[in-house]
């Protein structure tokens, strides 16, 4: 915490988007962040909990995308990964704080 912040959280999540960020950064940024991104480790976890994870990070993976589309201007493409994101997590506050005005 830094003096009066608001903490960031997956409901407000003011870092990635805030108002000081230069315009289109996160189209270059994105991208070579997740270029780097590996599967978590996880250590004893059965089959099932590891199919768990990787779904949800599939599905942040395609919220992502989504995010660069709509940041490129490609309404048809973000529409599609966000339906197709928030039909399998529709209660998701980090999703629903991007689209609910």
């Amino acid at each position: 915490m830094a003096a009066d912040a608001l903490p960031v959280t997956d409901d407000q999540p003011r870092i990635e988007y805030a108002p000081w960020v230069r315009s289109q950064e996160i189209t270059r940024v994105l991208p070579a962040l997740l270029d780097l991104r590996v599967p978590a480790p996880l250590v004893n976890a059965d089959a099932a909990f590891s199919r768990t994870v990787a779904a949800e990070q599939q599905r942040l993976l395609q919220f992502y995308r989504a995010s660069l589309h709509a940041y490129d201007g490609d309404r048809d493409a973000w529409g599609r990964d966000i339906r197709d994101v928030l039909q399998q997590d529709s209660a998701n506050p980090y999703y629903r704080w991007f689209i609910t005005p």
